[in-house]
């Protein structure tokens, strides 16, 4: 049968296969096989691997989950995506039932509950049910199975007989049936992420921001909720699209294009992803050199090269803006960040002071009260540089990664102060060309060619002195040393921050609301709980110079 699922193995950190399970006919080659053509491949390896040296010809589907590799064999044509979408289920459904994180002794410990999971996840290399809610139904966790045991003594042989007696199944897929709660509430947390490229110019050359929805629903009942976005209105009129939403498959899609904002569906039970998206910051790029768009990051970041009596220093520094061009509609407010005032400005004045407040509140971090913490840079040194001397900081604390050749600058959580701000400055010591010669000739693996070109240097050396006339270096011709300089220079910083209750997007939740459903009485009235999140990290966020 084309298109279908034929086997699963999973490997763990020293590449030993640790579980093995088929769902169609036996596979074409061993376990062993398998791993070491995925390993014959540089990383980052692709998540499609085609073997032909099999027979028949293998795809060999891949995915990473906490150093665990899942492997999935197919000998027939099948849609990649629905084989790669169906491992990181599996490594979710795993993990959800054994607790993160997902590890080979939590797998070899419940073999038999993952068998059953694997089972009931596809039928006859068809993906059938891979919904947590829904595989709880038939397939009890561990946790639930130790407790029902604890104290009942059964009859040798009833364990399989009360493992494989029916459970009752949901109508709704997602959501397990009969669920009871003492304490009803639901909590919904927002985290979006800026990736941003700003010119030397200080013009953002792009600027997207992808943000995921995660909720957690702790209702008795099946409740039926609608959630309420509200999306600032943009220069020109607009208001922020989200751009290529996924939703879980709980949302009514039908509602949502007729209300775009408006998301209507009956939650699972527990954690999960509601929706995913992303946001173009900068939706007219071609007119925005006429008209520069309204978008600012919170911290301004310049860098500035050839400083000092030798021209060989360069700083950094990272400014917190004390005042805003979008004025607030709440008067009460003060100035402040430039993207706070403009989150509260384009959302209607909706009490986002434009300030960051540190500590000794218990609402900061809160939608009121946005805090900016975890503000650091990242500085890559070019490769001509051999070492720094003379670094300082104004504030906070550094530290030079020789092994990857960058400067990593983090600020304490309590420093940053409106309209303050923070240098680091260094010198650079440039590689001598004998440094450059050597490391070429070490990557290149001729380390006894550098000797030889060492001693021709000295020889060389020795004879300028004694006024014998000797051609200068081919190295020494292209980059003399005002150029070694600048070339030693850093050309790009890496900024980190994270905003805890605000985004950056300006999407905020107008409403969260139970309309309809059963179960729950009209008398109880869930707790709810929202929380917003934005971070730059990992290279999300590059300004260059």
């Amino acid at each position: 049968m084309a298109g279908t699922v034929e086997a699963l193995y999973v490997y763990d950190s020293q590449n030993s296969v640790i579980l093995q399970h088929n769902w169609r006919h036996r596979p074409t080659a061993s376990a062993q096989e398998y791993i070491t053509s995925y390993l014959s491949h540089p990383t980052p390896r692709p998540p499609l691997i085609y073997l032909s040296h099999l027979s028949p010809p293998t795809l060999l589907f891949s995915i990473v989950h906490n150093n665990l590799i899942f492997l999935s064999p197919a000998t027939s044509e099948v849609e990649p995506l629905l084989v790669l979408e169906f491992l990181h289920r599996i490594a979710d459904v795993l993990e959800d039932y054994f607790g993160p994180p997902l590890i080979p002794s939590k797998i070899e410990g419940n073999y038999d509950i993952v068998a059953e999971i694997l089972g009931e996840m596809c039928d006859d290399g068809l993906p059938f049910n891979t919904e947590p809610n829904g595989l709880k139904d038939v397939v009890l966790p561990p946790s639930i199975m130790k407790k029902l045991l604890a104290n009942v003594t059964l009859p040798s042989g009833s364990l399989d007989s009360f493992r494989s007696t029916p459970a009752t199944i949901s109508t709704i897929p997602w959501r397990r049936a009969n669920v009871k709660h003492t304490s009803n509430e639901m909590y919904l947390d927002l985290l979006e992420t800026l990736h941003c490229t700003v010119a030397p110019s200080g013009r953002l050359i792009a600027a997207m921001v992808s943000g995921n929805m995660l909720f957690t629903a702790k209702i008795s009942g099946i409740p039926d909720m609608l959630l309420s976005l509200r999306t600032p209105t943009a220069r020109g009129g607009g208001g922020v699209v989200l751009e290529a939403p996924v939703f879980h498959p709980c949302v009514r899609l039908s509602k949502w294009n007729a209300q775009p904002g408006q998301l209507s569906f009956v939650p699972p039970d527990g954690k999960f992803v509601l929706a995913s998206y992303e946001v173009n910051m900068l939706p007219n790029f071609s007119a925005s050199i006429s008209a520069p768009s309204s978008f600012q990051l919170p911290l301004s970041v310049t860098i500035k090269t050839l400083q000092g009596p030798n021209s060989n220093e360069f700083e950094v520094r990272i400014t917190v803006p004390g005042s805003s061009p979008y004025a607030t509609t709440a008067p009460q407010q003060s100035a402040g960040s430039s993207a706070f005032a403009r989150i509260a400005a384009q959302s209607g004045g909706a009490g986002i002071p434009s300030q960051f407040l540190q500590g000794g509140s218990s609402s900061a971090g809160s939608s009121s009260n946005p805090v900016m913490e975890d503000v650091g840079v990242h500085i890559p040194l070019p490769p001509q540089v051999r070492t720094i001397l003379n670094t300082r900081a104004s504030k906070g604390d550094f530290l030079h990664d020789t092994e990857n050749n960058q400067i990593h600058w983090r600020l304490p959580n309590n420093a940053i102060v409106l309209g303050s701000s923070y240098t680091f400055k260094a010198e650079v010591v440039v590689k001598s060309a004998y440094e450059d010669e050597a490391e070429d000739a070490e990557q290149s693996g001729k380390l006894s060619n550098y000797d030889n070109n060492y001693d021709a240097g000295e020889k060389a050396a020795k004879s300028s002195s004694s006024g014998t006339a000797t051609p200068a270096k081919e190295k020494d011709k292209k980059l003399p040393p005002s150029a070694q300089v600048i070339a030693a220079m850093p050309r790009s910083v890496l900024l980190d921050f994270t905003i805890r209750g605000a985004l950056v997007s300006g999407l905020k939740v107008d409403s969260l609301n139970i309309v309809g459903g059963k179960g729950l009485p009209e008398t109880v009235k869930p707790y709810k709980g929202v929380k917003y999140l934005s971070r730059a990290g990992d290279g999300s966020v590059e300004i260059r110079c």
